[in-house]
């Protein structure tokens, strides 16, 4: 097995749906070239594509090999960031993807496993971010549109290579929200904010139990 590298790989989301911003995609591109940590913050922005995310994104894992890797996309109703718990083996939407496409039901990777969960800590998340002042909860409802099929890949990668990975969803930044009348927003240092958390968290974690692993 290739030798991880010493990188965090963050992962977001470009426009969809006709909006004009993707809170998702912004976190991204501020905090790619940071050092958390001790390890490098690499950003990589996906389109709103199944067939690209699926073709595309195990490819982008194995290549990468992160110690830890993180998800980010958009929930339009959320209130404050959440972490997601699991994710199935199902692509299933009938909103249309950025190709004009929708799926009634199909397997990302043959029909096992049928769910897999985040392996980010998330009871340290919770607490330290918390503690900041920073809010964020924990949830299962992922979905089966384009963060589902993300979040599948991502949580499955990490359980394979031992390492510390999973998906959070994000409400729309304050200028989204202003831009197209939605109700639910936080400012987006907030949210950029509180993503620095979360890997800054991972970061130690996975930081330990590599040490422990070499002794």
């Amino acid at each position: 097995m290739a030798r991880r590298s010493d990188e965090i790989l963050l992962i977001g989301y470009s426009v969809f749906s006709g909006l004009q911003l993707n809170p998702s995609e912004e976190i991204v591109r501020r905090l790619s070239g940071e050092t958390i940590h001790g390890y490098r913050v690499k950003g990589l922005v996906l389109p709103v594509s199944f067939r690209y995310v699926k073709e595309n994104l195990p490819r982008a894992l194995r290549e990468n090999r992160p110690l830890l890797v993180l998800g980010i996309g958009l929930a339009p109703r959320a209130t404050k960031p959440v972490i997601e718990l699991a994710a199935s083996n199902v692509a299933s939407f009938s909103t249309s993807d950025e190709d004009g496409n929708r799926i009634s039901y199909e397997y990302l990777e043959g029909g096992e496993p049928r769910c897999v969960h985040t392996t980010l800590p998330v009871d340290s998340i919770l607490r330290e971010c918390s503690n900041r002042g920073l809010r964020v909860a924990a949830s299962v409802s992922i979905g089966t549109y384009l963060c589902g099929v993300a979040g599948y890949y991502i949580m499955r990668y990490a359980i394979e290579s031992n390492v510390m990975g999973g998906f959070i969803h994000v409400p729309p930044s304050t200028e989204l929200a202003m831009r197209h009348g939605l109700v639910n927003h936080m400012p987006l240092h907030s949210l950029v904010e509180t993503i620095r958390c979360v890997l800054e968290v991972s970061a130690k974690k996975a930081s330990q139990a590599l040490r422990q692993s070499t002794q």
